[in-house]
């Protein structure tokens, strides 16, 4: 936005009207209409009170220095309906490259297999166990991480209606 629009979007979010806002401005009143309507264009709003909105949310009425340069100042030239500048841009990059390789090292450390604990500790948790006995069969893994009480398979459940 120009500063001439954002000198009148601020006027008029502090409810001067188009009359005190062309005054304010040095202009004829009926360009303030076109001025208007361009601002409207460029944040993307139907009316006075939703551009107020949405450039307070753009960051452009409260003071805060714009950010450029980072995947805010991307976001926000977005949200204005504006072509990044080059720093944004750069910014985007460098954010996006950042995902990508936290989204990677999130999944490498998702697959990776934890270490079994000591022998020690697990004999002293289950008791000690003949090596013989270990077998790589599903079933029989099944059979010893779970109670018979907690296996669903071998003790199905009742149904309310058949136990009334």
């Amino acid at each position: 936005m120009t500063p001439h629009q954002l000198t009148a979007l601020n006027l008029a979010s502090t409810g001067h009207t188009h009359k005190e806002i062309a005054r304010e401005l040095g202009i004829d009143e009926k360009s303030i209409g076109k001025l208007m309507t361009e601002i409207f264009r460029k944040l993307g709003a139907k009316s006075m009170p939703h551009a107020v909105l949405l450039a307070c949310r753009a960051g452009l009425l409260d003071g805060k220095p714009q950010r450029h340069g980072d995947h805010a100042g991307f976001a926000a030239h977005r949200y204005r309906g504006e072509e990044p500048c080059d720093d944004c841009w750069a910014g985007e990059r460098a954010y996006r490259a950042e995902q990508r390789q936290r989204r990677r090292q999130e999944a490498a450390d998702g697959l990776q297999v934890l270490p079994r604990p000591p022998v020690q500790a697990r004999e002293a948790r289950e008791g000690p166990q003949a090596p013989a006995s270990r077998t790589n069969s599903p079933t029989t893994a099944t059979a010893k991480q779970h109670p018979p009480e907690r296996q669903r398979d071998a003790h199905p459940v009742e149904s309310k209606e058949s136990a009334a």
